[in-house]
């Protein structure tokens, strides 16, 4: 399955790129990446367009 990610403005990212954007934005220890790739793989597509969603929608 692919997924891409919509912000409010209408910038697309890829799956990848969301996980590195998240990452680049709260990486406070070296294992960062691996814990968003877990986040990331523990939701549903679903739950994880709504946490995208609520991130977008608060910055």
């Amino acid at each position: 399955m692919h997924m891409e990610f919509k912000t409010l403005s209408g910038r697309v990212f890829s799956e990848q790129q969301a996980i590195d954007l998240l990452v680049s934005l709260t990486s406070s220890d070296a294992n960062s990446e691996k814990k968003w790739r877990g986040f990331y793989n523990s939701l549903s597509p679903a739950e994880l367009q709504q946490e995208w969603n609520d991130h977008w929608s608060s910055n």
